[in-house]
């Protein structure tokens, strides 16, 4: 069969088994929309993302996200109401491309499961991190509070996964200038 003729209008895209990923990461929004809508178009149509995470504080922005159409991975931040809810996951794990994706807001809310994934998303600070520590990749993309909060400006992060490697870089949201980039083997984190 001619592969032209093949009608794959049915089929569902699964970012899990994409054999090149890109997550784009942001937390510490506290209701600055503009920041975080200004973020999310640069981490899909600029960087090409096909996953976002919000990582918390404020949840309803995530919420605000995906009711925008971005598919998005979201938990709450202690300073949102949802952190007491228990229908609401504090923690969530996937897979992408055969390596565990594991986040939470904070660091506190982590359990060995999540930490013993290959790339740890966290927030909470407002500091952005990218830390290898045992064979596990922490990042921290920092916050889109304001243009400077905590005397750090306002940043994101932008995860590559290919078959080789693990790249993240923490981007200035203002500039979108490469703030720190780390590239990890995934034979390192597997």
């Amino acid at each position: 069969m001619d592969n032209a003729a093949v009608d794959t209008s049915h089929f569902v895209r699964r970012a899990h088994y994409n054999p090149f990923m890109i997550l784009g990461v942001m937390s510490d929004t506290h209701g600055n929309g503009e920041l975080m809508h200004l973020a999310a178009v640069a981490m899909t149509r600029v960087y090409g993302a096909d996953v976002l995470f919000h990582l918390g504080d404020d949840y309803r922005d995530a919420l605000e996200l995906s009711r925008m159409g971005y598919d998005v991975r979201m938990v709450p931040g202690l300073w949102c109401p949802e952190y007491l809810d228990t229908r609401i996951p504090k923690r969530l794990i996937e897979t992408f491309d055969g390596l565990d994706v594991a986040c939470a807001h904070a660091d506190k809310d982590l359990r060995h499961t999540e930490r013993a994934a290959g790339i740890v998303l966290t927030g909470h600070t407002h500091t952005p991190n990218l830390t290898l520590i045992g064979r596990t990749f922490y990042i921290n993309p920092g916050h889109l509070t304001a243009r400077t909060n905590r005397g750090q400006p306002a940043s994101y992060a932008i995860v590559a996964i290919d078959a080789a490697n693990v790249t993240a870089s923490i981007r200035d949201a203002a500039t979108d200038a490469v703030r720190e980039t780390l590239v990890v083997p995934r034979s390192a984190i597997e």
